[in-house]
């Protein structure tokens, strides 16, 4: 810890018992992961090396994955992860995000990055992190989440792109990735208040586009909801048993399972337990074809007179 950091017995006083050690260090989970995969983001590289490569370096050194690896290319916006035995790899010019996130016993980090690799995007990359900073630089106990989103959507747009309508910055609280606060990439009418010891995914999205992202089918992440539900077959009780021992309600791979069960018990399990209500699927979302999507995200810690980065 750097000297002019609060000592453990200051973090918890401040933070209502909080021990905020474990916030940060999923954060340098995170941020120490995107390093490796932001080498690794060259033309000719498979997504499921670095998809794997992230997962491995967080399973190391963090309880675990919040959520899985994410890596969007070009008009993607967000959710997609490798299934097993991915062969795409980066292409000459792509637009390459990648998206992760780490917990320690249930305290969480989110962290993106954007890598243009044709220089023609450079601009919407810088769009995407000047609103990211710019909201960060904004959210202080007692602002409002619409004006910060109001900021976002005036930053993309000045910059001559559109913010994602669609998707938010988030609130994030204990083994919960998604809390009920939102921080919108637009603006809007709700005056919900941000305040101290609060902890968000800060996360904008620019794009080339119409700002309008659509569900693709074959989603690739899950999650289960907290709710107990009768089912029949033996192979999604198996599906169960896994899901709930090692990702609790955090959302997981499909290839993360198809590892462990075979493929015709996976989908059937998938079936039956979205059926129950009891699973639910996150789609891949996407711009239209031809355009393109950048990304920029930390988490933050709310303090008594603005934030700290954990990642």
């Amino acid at each position: 810890m750097a000297e002019d950091e609060p000592t453990r017995d200051e973090i918890q006083e401040e933070g209502e018992g909080r021990d905020w050690d474990k916030w940060r260090k999923a954060g340098v989970a995170a941020k120490e992961a995107l390093d490796i995969a932001r080498s690794m983001v060259k033309p000719g590289t498979k997504l499921l090396d670095i998809v794997e490569t992230v997962e491995k370096y967080i399973s190391e050194n963090a309880t675990g994955m919040s959520f899985p690896c994410n890596i969007a290319i070009n008009n993607i916006a967000a959710h997609y992860t490798s299934p097993l035995d991915d062969e795409t790899v980066i292409q000459e010019g792509d637009l390459v995000t990648v998206d992760c996130g780490a917990h320690v016993d249930g305290c969480i980090s989110d962290s993106a990055f954007t890598i243009a690799l044709n220089p023609e995007h450079a601009k919407l990359v810088k769009a995407s992190e000047d609103a990211t900073r710019i909201a960060m630089e904004m959210i202080r106990p007692g602002a409002k989440l619409n004006t910060i989103g109001a900021l976002i959507e005036d930053t993309i747009k000045s910059a001559g792109f559109e913010p994602i309508k669609q998707l938010t910055g988030h609130q994030l609280k204990e083994y919960e990735l998604h809390a009920e606060k939102q921080v919108p990439c637009v603006s809007g009418k709700s005056e919900v208040l941000v305040e101290e010891n609060e902890i968000y995914a800060i996360e904008t999205f620019a794009s080339t586009g119409s700002g309008n992202v659509s569900d693709l089918p074959d989603p690739l992440i899950f999650q289960m909801l907290p709710i107990r539900v009768p089912v029949r077959f033996k192979g999604t009780k198996q599906f169960l048993s896994i899901a709930r021992r090692d990702y609790k309600e955090f959302p997981f791979a499909k290839r993360w399972m198809a590892e462990q069960l075979r493929r015709a018990d996976l989908e059937l399990a998938i079936r039956e337990l979205q059926k129950n209500g009891a699973l639910i699927a996150h789609h891949i979302l996407a711009e239209e074809e031809g355009q393109f999507v950048s990304q920029a995200e930390h988490t933050v810690i709310v303090t008594e007179d603005g934030f700290e980065r954990t990642t």
